[in-house]
């Protein structure tokens, strides 16, 4: 780990302890031919630190050398909650040290989820509670995800003056019309028969089945036979029956044009328009543009550029006021944030492009994917 050099031993120490205890906010252990994850923080829902990540990418790294493990299973101890996302007020911590110890403390959570994109045999994610931010892209990017019946999906960085990172402006880039677009300005949350339409998830199977996929697992049971026997018929997708209005209004050409069309919606539809409303006054401004634009640069581009793209702009996100404001006045003081700018018209797109150039030198160490996860 990088440490400022105006950190004294004490501070130092501080830290690591900090990082001991982290460690035990995850389990990671060999069941037969099944090797298990298990995030186990519940007084912070899940949230994902670095220690807690670290572990999880040494253990990795071991499984897929080991010949007697089949395949690796994430799940959740928690019962409203697979993550909350990643831990915002470490991050708030470090870009109290510095801007660049914050920047590599995110950098760090890019590169797991490649090393996890990359994995060669079966991760499976049981999620049958809320995923979001960081907790998304340790499931997302795996082999298989189980979607229980409690699952809910969301991305609801640009009310934290962030965008959606950990290489999902792809995935949002990629939805059908404009529903990425809309899921990413909005951060709303959408269940399991919505992200099967939208090919976020493989497998409906209720929680009940949980106990029983892992028994199986344990025997090295074929996962894709074993997932599909269980896989239940999609319910109805509100999303897909919106897609066309959610299409007409959200690929407005600018932020301004979306709120406008929103505002004009009436009749049966409006109360859908007025929470879309609601949740985009709720963001920060230059979030909103910054996600618009980082969505559009993202229509059929590798993971990899995905993560390359957000470790660019993180930096700015970090470096400028609302990013670290938010996390301090919703994390800290319970408050609501005050954005700066506070309003869209004073975000120009010349200062939403200055954030695709980097702030530091540093960049994110993606090692070519044929060279597996271990190196």
């Amino acid at each position: 780990m990088y440490y400022s050099p105006l950190i004294d031993d004490k501070e130092v120490e501080k830290m690591m302890h900090k990082e001991v205890v982290d460690t035990h906010r995850v389990t990671c252990e060999k069941q037969e031919r099944l090797a298990v994850v298990t995030l186990n923080y519940p007084e912070k829902r899940n949230a994902i630190g670095k220690a807690m990540r670290d572990k999880i990418l040494h253990h990795y790294r071991e499984w897929v050398d080991n010949p007697d493990v089949y395949t690796i299973l994430v799940e959740s101890n928690h019962p409203e909650f697979f993550s909350a996302g990643a831990d915002i007020i470490e991050i708030l911590e470090a870009r109290e040290r510095s801007l660049r110890d914050s920047i590599q403390l995110l950098g760090g959570e890019y590169e797991t989820i490649w090393t996890i994109d990359c994995m060669t045999k079966p991760v499976i994610s049981l999620i049958n509670g809320k995923v979001m931010g960081g907790g998304v892209g340790i499931t997302q990017h795996g082999t298989h995800i189980v979607a229980g019946e409690n699952y809910a999906w969301s991305m609801p960085e640009v009310k934290i003056g962030l965008f959606p990172d950990v290489g999902i402006t792809r995935l949002l880039a990629n939805m059908p019309g404009a529903i990425g677009m809309y899921l990413g300005l909005t951060g709303q949350a959408i269940n399991r028969d919505d992200a099967r339409y939208l090919d976020l998830i493989e497998h409906s199977i209720d929680s009940d089945q949980f106990e029983n996929i892992k028994q199986q697992l344990r025997e090295a049971i074929p996962v894709d036979r074993l997932l599909d026997d269980l896989t239940q018929k999609p319910g109805n997708s509100q999303l897909e029956e919106l897609e066309p209005l959610i299409t007409k209004t959200f690929s407005q050409p600018t932020v301004e044009a979306i709120i406008t069309a929103l505002e004009e919606i009436r009749g049966e539809h409006q109360p859908w328009a007025e929470a879309a409303l609601e949740d985009m006054k709720a963001a920060s401004p230059t979030s909103l543009k910054l996600t618009k634009l980082a969505i559009e640069r993202m229509k059929g581009l590798p993971l990899e550029a995905a993560l390359a793209q957000d470790f660019t702009l993180v930096g700015h996100c970090l470096k400028n006021h609302d990013f670290p404001h938010a996390i301090n006045a919703r994390m800290r003081e319970k408050t609501t944030p005050t954005w700066q700018p506070d309003n869209l018209a004073a975000v120009s797109m010349d200062e939403i492009d200055e954030y695709f150039t980097p702030v530091v030198e540093d960049v994110l160490n993606l090692p070519p994917r044929e060279l597996g996860v271990d190196k």
